[in-house]
């Protein structure tokens, strides 16, 4: 087990002690690894934290190691202890932290259908298309450039067209509406479900898809810069190197040395005609 990130708001010890525990970068067991439920259950409680509702202790843990097997028999991050309950279901953890959320009255869980239209399947169909992406330029031994979006088969761009008109979408609902995040000037549960997701995204699609999120989506790119100025997004968030290492695990691809021992970087800025755009608009003055 590493270092614990802790979070002590000085509410007292009436305040319930929260413990998550993450998964560990599978680089360097001391980093934050790139499990996006982890991040996702962080932000959440570091809500709960910033307003004095608990105090929060955030844990990364080796999976392969021995007392991570001893002391949790089986069960996979992300785990909650409370004293001395212990959960280990995303479903119960979620529904803990909706409870406190509840009891104190904290705008967390707020539900929009219209949201919940727009963001349920997005990641869903970007995982389909780095599966079937990767799968298409490892057939292409010329090369170790990834191949052009354009250049791709109908049966895998249309994983892509459907990424961006989703994107599209969020982008024109986060217009429409004219704030800071998806439900108005606070941070709610889609807010860490998305930003996470949407990092991830732009992250693998740099470094191993060769496409970006699309330049002209200025209310989503906003919205990025959002995350990147949010505590809980920013204390939570995976280092791109453990981010990319995590995925080319699921994939079974090739991680050379030299990407091991790369010192993590964290990209959290924007590109520049995106953010003098922004700036044009005054969207980063909300």
């Amino acid at each position: 087990m590493a270092d614990a990130y802790q979070l002590q708001n000085g509410a007292g010890d009436k305040k319930p002690l929260l413990e998550l525990y993450v998964k560990a970068s599978g680089i360097d067991s001391r980093r934050i690894g790139a499990c996006l439920f982890c991040q996702e259950f962080w932000m959440e409680l570091y809500a709960l934290y910033e307003i004095g509702v608990a105090r929060v202790e955030v844990k990364t843990v080796n999976v392969n190691s021995e007392a991570f097997k001893k002391n949790f028999l089986g069960a996979q991050p992300p785990i909650m202890i409370e004293e001395d309950k212990q959960y280990t279901d995303n479903r119960d953890i979620e529904g803990r932290i909706f409870h406190l959320a509840k009891e104190y009255s904290v705008p967390l869980f707020e539900k929009d259908p219209a949201v919940e239209k727009r963001i349920e399947s997005l990641y869903r169909n970007f995982k389909l298309f780095v599966r079937a992406k990767t799968d298409f330029d490892k057939g292409k031994k010329t090369s170790q450039v990834p191949s052009d979006i354009d250049s791709l088969p109908a049966a895998i761009k249309i994983h892509y067209n459907r990424i961006v008109e989703q994107l599209a979408s969020v982008d024109q609902l986060l217009s429409d509406r004219q704030t800071r995040y998806l439900l108005g000037p606070s941070m709610t549960e889609y807010d860490c479900e998305l930003m996470p997701r949407l990092h991830h995204i732009r992250i693998i699609g740099q470094r191993l898809l060769g496409f970006d999120i699309p330049h002209n989506l200025t209310h989503l790119w906003n919205y990025v810069l959002t995350a990147y100025r949010t505590a809980a997004f920013i204390e939570s968030c995976p280092a791109d190197q453990d981010i990319l290492h995590h995925y080319k695990e699921q994939l079974n691809l090739f991680t050379n040395q030299r990407e091991t021992l790369q010192s993590p970087t964290k990209t959290h800025t924007l590109p520049e005609s995106v953010l003098d755009e922004i700036k044009r608009l005054g969207l980063d003055r909300k």
